[in-house]
């Protein structure tokens, strides 16, 4: 019998009223709702996150103090920025249209391409990519990225923070992040096997790598170079790796909002530790974060999800299709019913006042 996993110690379990309290009094999501969303799950390995980190929470009045992006309570017009660092034979994998197409879906903001890396090459000699970069003054230069290479099996990894360096010279006026994404593969610590991506939310700059979330390859647990190659239908690889990275950008850009992770709910916001545990956790936001995002982007529960919908179905993205259409029914069914009640109380003949006499003195 597998022996439990427990919460690393400290971390405390958020109670109902806690999770009230996080959303807080003034929300107008039913509690037929909110019962759609999953509690959070408890850790079934040793690597999963919170066994290992102690999270306190963010709450929605906490998220309103702290956001870089709210002014006056009001959202700031700013736009999101998306780069990539690959030349067209790596992103043959990705369609970075739709995964552009899913951001602005569901972030309900602008999201913009912009061209920051050329001439991205392999240099033998050196065992090292470089690439050239162009910062806000429009000067191209060429760089040399930190690379680290296994001879044997031919693989190399770039060094995250070598392309935060370049990311933070040339990040837009108007930019409420800008980040890269890559199917090159990330690290950070020379003791790392890999990094998914790493952000630096004060300077608004990210990079995300989308290797590790190719279905096909099979990772060894012990070396950064160690893996293999599955066979795949060419429609399945398309659609997992669209799913996965769907999910990894838009939780990675959450952060860059100032959506710290989530322990009210099983939710997008959740911390991973792992791939797999990566892998498991749901599309969406939970009702905390949810109102964290509508109060950012100014925009409407309802036309949200059924963009979201729209593009779940396209994508043949199955359980999300059933959770979207769901809530939807209720999101609609709740609003009918305040139309009714504020039609019935507008229609409601006035109240005679019955005038007191005044006291004599």
């Amino acid at each position: 019998m597998s022996k439990a996993i427990s919460f690393v110690r400290g971390f405390r379990i958020p109670k109902p009223e806690d999770i009230e309290d996080a959303l807080g009094a003034d929300a107008s999501f039913s509690n037929e709702f909110k019962s759609t969303f999953g509690s959070l799950t408890s850790p079934t390995h040793e690597s999963d996150w919170l066994a290992n980190y102690k999270e306190t929470g963010q709450t929605y009045a906490d998220f309103l103090e702290d956001c870089p992006f709210l002014e006056d309570g009001h959202p700031l017009q700013k736009y999101i920025y998306l780069t990539l660092l690959d030349d067209d034979d790596r992103l043959s994998i990705l369609d970075i249209n739709r995964l552009i197409d899913y951001t602005q879906r569901f972030f309900q903001m602008e999201v913009k391409l912009i061209p920051l890396f050329t001439n991205i090459n392999w240099n033998q000699s050196k065992r090292s990519w470089t690439c050239t970069t162009k910062g806000r003054n429009d000067m191209a230069r060429e760089t040399k990225l930190r690379t680290r290479y296994d001879a044997v099996s031919e693989h190399s990894q770039i060094y995250v923070e070598s392309i935060l360096t370049l990311l933070k010279r040339s990040v837009p006026t108007d930019a409420r992040c800008l980040v890269a994404i890559t199917m090159h593969d990330f690290y950070s610590d020379e003791s790392d096997l890999f990094i998914a991506g790493l952000a630096q939310g004060n300077a608004r700059v990210a990079a995300f790598s989308f290797f590790r979330y190719d279905p096909r390859l099979k990772f060894g647990s012990e070396f950064w170079y160690d893996w293999k190659v599955k066979t795949m239908k060419p429609s399945s690889i398309s659609q997992i790796i669209l799913l996965r990275s769907c999910r990894l950008l838009t939780h990675e850009i959450g952060h860059l909002l100032g959506i710290d992770h989530c322990i009210y709910y099983n939710c997008l916001m959740n911390g991973s530790g792992h791939l797999e545990e990566d892998f498991s956790q749901p599309l969406f936001l939970c009702p905390v974060d949810l109102r964290k995002l509508m109060k950012l982007s100014n925009s409407d529960c309802i036309q949200r999800y059924e963009q979201l919908l729209e593009f779940c179905t396209a994508n043949q993205f199955e359980l999300e299709i059933e959770t979207l259409r769901k809530r939807l029914e209720i999101l609609k069914k709740d609003q009918s019913k305040k139309k009714k009640n504020m039609s019935s109380t507008e229609n409601e003949p006035p109240r005679k006042v019955k005038r007191m006499k005044k006291a004599s003195v």
